[in-house]
């Protein structure tokens, strides 16, 4: 380093500050380095011989340089500013740590440089032919975006100075820290980039509602202005970081890089001393941290600015051509919400096209041309020059401050030293198969996963009956979805294709390292998105090991396994899959020789297609035949130097975690934890049942069989099989398997499966893959339900603490609500008014902040616990699931609602208790990983993973295989589930769990001819479950004794999915019979369930038709009163005529009517007052009738069944009503 270092000064090279750093910081890194590890001096002076950054990273290659190529890049703008940032890599000037620093340095630097140079060269002819359209555009809105940005700083400086201006002091001083010319260059790429398609930005319902309701497509502005902020603010970071890493720091670092590499820090010991000493060192480097506020407030100006000064030149029919607005703010409506949409204009729209989510250019997140900085804390690792967490969570979240616990107390060191592991791992490309991956890309065919460079489906026809067949309009609606969705799909393919061939061809000539972080579960992933080997098939046949090792005769046998895997022959025992090599050996020879034959290439007519493109995997495959082929022809393929990566896999790796935890031998053998002579194939097993079950409904005649049958295959159902252990819902596993069905054609490549079909056979065939499942994996799925009923009662919980808060603050809410009414009261009576100070002495919580207590106080009886549990690695995970909290920030661009992870928010029960059990069997998966991964190291082995695939050197697949499956026994000799059984009763000790009590209720209604109705009873769709959760989410209507709301709470709810129970109505009315309510002897649940309800049944049905005859009679009372009254005073107004009706007009009365007139009982001078003694007749007989019919009930007919005490009753109660045999409900 020192020798370097001076080198540098010499020269003059550009990086003569960061030369003359290392020289004052070599000595005391290496006393740093002696006092940790304690070696002797004579040790230190040879280990620390003056070496090179370049020998240090390690960066040679084991062929000589490679000459770049040509590439038909795609014309997009993710692509142009990718390749101006990689333009650094075929430069020599640098190389190393100070390459390395440049590319992480330069990602708008670069950028802000060419667009000056773009206008300060506008009229250059040669400008113009070397640069894109799209990049002279956006260089033009470079000078007044900047000159406004500046103008805005001026007036927040003047702000701050003399605290006037109230709105620019909430984001004034942020907003400053930058210089304009930068911030103006962050502004228009991020904007160029989320605007070039939607894509990335937008959900694929959003998107489709984009496509179905021709929005104008963009992007939201919520999106935009939250994602350019986050841009300016990590922005801000990294050149303050600049400014903060000093000579020691950035010594420090180096000198951790090389204790790294060393191998010293995977001694536990080491760096845990070192972890601390790192903390001690990194207490100052605190940086500012944006609000929600700041953010959303600097966000919007900056797209407002943009939106005024970005301007494109466009032409129109017959005139001239003017400056119109490149982009576009409007408001529109998308699922009957209003939605703030920032769009490009339509030329806008032509330069870029459709560009994919995918092209995220962030030249910070390339692979690194050196060793990874070692994680030392939970923020300090990866990149050389920037600190982000070691784990992908949002900011301000509970998980961060979780980690940051942990990282202090020292519970890390292991995962972190993993991840180091993993990012240690040095990676070259492998040029044969680059080549024939560039021909083939320059070729523009379709060929093993690279897109063809144009979409060439025809576009469905409309149909001749489109307007009078709705069925012909769905479907043609549906395959012009279709259509569209395949369209942009390619297109995002090819971009995407294009992003990784020109990142494979700009490290040809260095090596590379993926830099790892984690997430919440501690699941590995490498941090460059773009182009890593957890990649597709491409990007893993592009990759090899740096660093090659002699291939052994071992090492030959597992490269012709790995080849014969490649193939699909993974089930065949291990001599079959050497013989598989053996017989196609000149075909494996032919493809390394020419991968890619011009006549096949040229689409030349009888030209043969290459044998290893019918591989399950055609890049790997090839790759694998190149490294077979080159080592045997070498002198002794024993001593062929390989650099190939071989694999070793799981067997669908969750359902071997269960089996090892269940301690399950017969679902062990199922995925290969038992010795057998062949490895077994689950997936082929859970056909094997799914098609049983399909052909035995095909022999009833069920459609959906029918059509099915004896058109299965592995691949259909392997998806499913393999999520669902992971906690696939039915309709995720439903839209696995249309993908699937779509991908089925016949000889003629006609789709098999009509589409307006699959939605209904995918929901058919999920169902039977679950059922599969279920019973082959009986023991898996139990302690999948135990994990889930876990999470339930935690998720729903809440400490007593909380809810005795929780009782108090309702009664005095209670008490202040009722002396403010009682004090209105008396004001009004006494003609005044309270005034503010005396309302707000009766009730405080009125006062300022009254709506964030209240949005407080409406969370404080909800459920607020998460489940967390503790990893074999002694990782602490907690699952972030919560229902977001949407804040309203008033902004120049709009009101921009935003998810605030900053506030309380309720947890969300339901994805807790679903979710868990995926998460678990993930952790433990991790946990396997990271502890194979060290060993590995340790032991001395190349290694890297993907998840549960893992690689090293064909010379030391022995060597892995034991080091895995010894971690793998170690970690479930520990007892997992007691363990976390045990975790649990401790963590939540004191968190009470809401007891869901039902009742059960009757209800009758009659037909018009007397008859009993159908009686609607309804049950949810899991039985009472789903209602239980629904109960729980608002545990104050039911548990919380001194809330007065408590009315309508087990009523039904909208987002209950309810089945009717169907009943033999006849059968029960029948049953059905009057009881004297008068003299009947209660039963008593407790000792019989099914007779106190079935005279619960009986109560109600006599009430009902009691209640019904009262109706009945008291109806035909009155009317009989009524015709009687009407009649009599009819014929008495007849009788008073003089001249007499004949007996043909004359009103006929009733009998007794008609006596009393003929007897003089009743005269014109009575009839008053015989309708008064006829009205209290009729009032008698109609107060008789309650104790003709009794309805009253006084007694108690309450029968309540808790869930927690009483399960069993409750099941059986529940089986009685779908039964038939009870007319209740729940």
């Amino acid at each position: 380093i020192e020798n370097m270092a001076k080198d540098v000064v010499n020269k003059g090279e550009d990086n003569v500050e960061l030369a003359s750093m290392l020289l004052g910081e070599v000595k005391s890194a290496e006393d740093n380095i002696s006092a940790i590890t304690g070696d002797s001096a004579e040790q230190e002076s040879v280990e620390h011989a003056p070496v090179t950054l370049d020998e240090l990273a390690g960066i040679s290659n084991k062929t000589g340089a490679y000459e770049r190529q040509q590439l038909n890049s795609t014309n997009v703008a993710g692509i142009m500013q990718l390749k101006s940032t990689l333009e650094s890599l075929y430069l020599n000037e640098l190389h190393g740590y100070n390459l390395q620093v440049r590319l992480e340095n330069d990602t708008y630097d670069a950028a802000l440089a060419r667009y000056r140079e773009i206008n300060e060269k506008r009229n250059d002819p040669l400008l113009s032919a070397n640069t894109s359209a799209l990049r002279r555009l956006s260089a033009s809105w470079l000078p007044k975006l900047e000159s406004m940005i500046e103008e805005e700083q001026q007036r927040c400086q003047v702000a701050m100075e003399g605290h006037s201006d109230k709105e620019r002091l909430k984001y004034g001083r942020y907003f400053v820290q930058l210089d304009a010319s930068k911030m103006a260059t962050v502004t228009i790429l991020e904007t160029l980039r989320l605007n070039a398609t939607s894509n990335g930005l937008h959900s694929q319902s959003e998107r489709q509602n984009l496509l179905n309701q021709k929005a104008s497509g963009g992007v939201f502005a919520s999106t935009l202005v939250t994602k350019l902020s986050k841009a300016i603010h990590n922005e801000i970071r990294f050149e303050q970081m600049k400014k903060r890493t000093n000579r020691h720091v950035f010594g420090h670092r180096l000198s951790l890089a090389r204790l790294a590499t060393s191998g010293k820090l995977f001694n536990m010991a080491v760096r845990r001393a070192k972890m601390r000493e790192h903390r001690e060192h990194s207490a100052d480097l605190f940086l500012d941290e944006w609000g929600l506020d700041t953010r959303i407030r600097i966000g919007s100006l900056l797209v407002s600015m943009l939106l005024e000064s970005a301007r494109i030149p466009e032409r129109r029919d017959g005139e001239a051509e003017h400056m119109v607005p490149a982009f576009h703010h409007k408001l529109e409506f998308l699922n009957g919400r209003r939605h703030g949409l920032v769009y490009p204009s339509s030329t806008l729209r032509e330069l870029f096209k459709s560009d994919s989510s995918s092209h995220a250019v962030t030249a910070r997140h390339l692979p690194m041309l050196v060793p990874p900085r070692p994680w030392m804390t939970y923020n300090s690792g990866g990149y050389l020059t920037r600190d982000e967490p070691c784990m992908r969570i949002n900011d301000g979240s509970e998980q961060l401050r979780l980690l940051k616990h942990a990282s202090n107390e020292d519970r890390l060191s292991t995962v972190l030293a993993g991840l180091d592991a993993l990012g240690m791992t040095r990676w070259a490309i492998n040029r044969p198969v680059f080549e024939a991956i560039r021909k083939v890309w320059n070729a523009g065919r379709e060929i093993a996963e690279i897109p063809a460079s144009t979409y060439n489906e025809p576009e469905p026809v409309k149909p001749a009956d489109y307007d009078e067949n709705p069925k012909a309009r769905i479907k043609h609606h549906l395959e012009t979805r279709e259509w569209m969705n395949g369209r942009a799909n390619q297109h995002s393919q090819r971009c995407d294709c294009n992003y990784k061939i020109e990142i494979a061809q700009a490290f040809m000539n260095h090596p590379m390292y993926f830099p790892h972080n984690m997430d919440f579960r501690g699941r590995a992933y490498p941090i460059p998105p773009h182009f890593n080997h957890l990649g597709n098939d491409m990007c893993r046949g592009l990759l090899t090991f740096h660093e090659g090792r002699p291939l052994t005769e071992r090492g030959m046998h597992w490269l012709k396994i790995h080849l014969a895997n490649l193939f699909g022959k993974d089930k065949m025992s291990h001599d079959e899959r050497i013989a598989f090599v053996e017989e196609n050996k000149a075909k494996i020879m032919a493809a390394a020789d020419d991968p890619i034959p011009a006549a096949f290439l040229n689409d030349e007519p009888g030209a043969v297609r290459p044998w290893w493109l019918d591989a399950d995997s055609p890049w790997q495959a090839l790759a694998a035949c190149i490294e077979y082929t080159d080592a045997v022809r070498s002198p002794d393929p024993a001593a062929y130097i390989s650099h190939l990566h071989i694999h070793q896999d799981g067997t669908c790796n969750g359902l071997q975690h269960y089996a090892a935890m269940g301690r399950d031998s017969k679902g062990a053998h199922e995925v290969n934890l038992a010795t057998s002579d062949r490895p077994q194939d689950v997936y082929s097993g859970i056909l094997r049942v799914a098609e049983r079950y399909v052909n035995e409904d095909a022999e009833l005649g069920v459609e959906e069989a029918l059509q099915l049958k004896n058109r299965l295959t592995r691949k259909i159902v392997k998806q499913t099989v393999m999520t669902n252990v992971y906690g696939v819902t039915l309709m995720g596993a439903k839209e696995q398997i249309i993908a699937r069905l779509r991908e089925v054609k016949d000889e003629n490549g006609a789709h098999v499966f009509d589409i307006m079909n699959l939605s209904k056979l995918a929901l058919y065939l999920a169902k039977k893959i679950f059922a599969s499942l279920g019973e082959m994996f009986t023991q898996a799925q139990e302690t999948q339900n135990w994990l889930n009923e876990s999470a339930r009662r935690i998720s729903s919980s809440m400490t007593r603490a909380a809810l005795a808060d929780t009782i108090k603050m309702a009664a005095d809410a209670r008490k202040s609500s009722a002396r403010l009414r009682t004090a209105v009261k008396q004001a009004k009576a006494a003609g005044e008014t309270l005034d503010c100070d005396e309302v707000l002495e009766l009730w405080p919580d009125l006062g300022p902040g009254a709506m964030r207590r209240k949005r407080l106080d409406t969370l404080a009886d909800k459920p607020m616990t998460p489940v967390a549990w503790t990893t074999p690695l002694g990782m602490t995970v907690l699952q972030p699931y919560r229902k977001m909290v949407t804040r309203r920030v008033a902004t120049n661009l709009q009101n921009i609602n935003v998810h605030d992870v900053n506030m309380p928010a309720q947890i969300n029960s339901q994805k807790q208790k679903t979710a868990f059990p995926p998460n678990f069997v993930h952790s433990l998966d991790a946990s396997h990983m990271v502890l194979s991964a060290i060993e590995c190291k340790v032991a001395g082995l190349v290694f890297a993973s993907v998840h549960d695939s893992y690689w090293t050197h064909a010379c030391d697949v022995d060597k892995m295989n034991s080091i895995l499956r010894e971690q793998f026994v170690k970690m479930h000799k520990q007892p997992i589930m007691a363990n976390v059984k045990a975790e649990f009763e401790q963590r939540y000790s004191d968190h009470m769990v809401p007891i869901v009590v039902w009742d059960y209720v009757n209800s009758f209604s009659f037909e018009k001819n007397g008859e009993l109705k159908g009686s609607q009873r309804r049950l949810s769709k899991s039985g009472h479950e789903k209602q239980a959760e629904q109960i729980e989410a608002d545990l104050a209507r039911k548990h919380i004794e001194s809330c007065d709301e408590t009315e309508g709470v087990l009523g039904g709810t909208d987002d209950l999915v309810q089945m009717q129970i169907e009943v033999n109505d006849q059968k029960l009315a029948e049953s059905m019979e009057v009881v004297d309510l008068t003299s009947i002897e209660l039963i008593d649940p407790a000792q019989d369930l099914f007779g106190a309800a079935r005279q619960a049944d009986l109560i109600a049905y006599t009430q009902s038709v009691n209640g019904n005859r009262i109706k009945d009679e008291r109806r035909a009372l009155m009317k009989t009163y009524r015709e009687r009254v009407s009649q009599l005073r009819k014929y008495m107004t007849q009788m008073a005529k003089k001249t007499a009706p004949s007996e043909e007009d004359k009103i006929k009365l009733c009998a007794a009517e008609q006596a009393a007139v003929d007897s003089k009982q009743v005269t014109q001078g009575t009839l008053v007052k015989y309708i008064e003694n006829l009205k209290a007749e009729r009032d008698s007989l109609i107060d008789g009738l309650d104790a003709k019919y009794p309805v009253k009930f006084d007694r108690s007919l309450a029968i309540s069944i808790s869930q927690r005490d009483d399960k069993e009753q409750l099941e059986q109660l529940e089986t009685l009503i779908k039964q038939g045999k009870l007319a209740g409900r729940l």
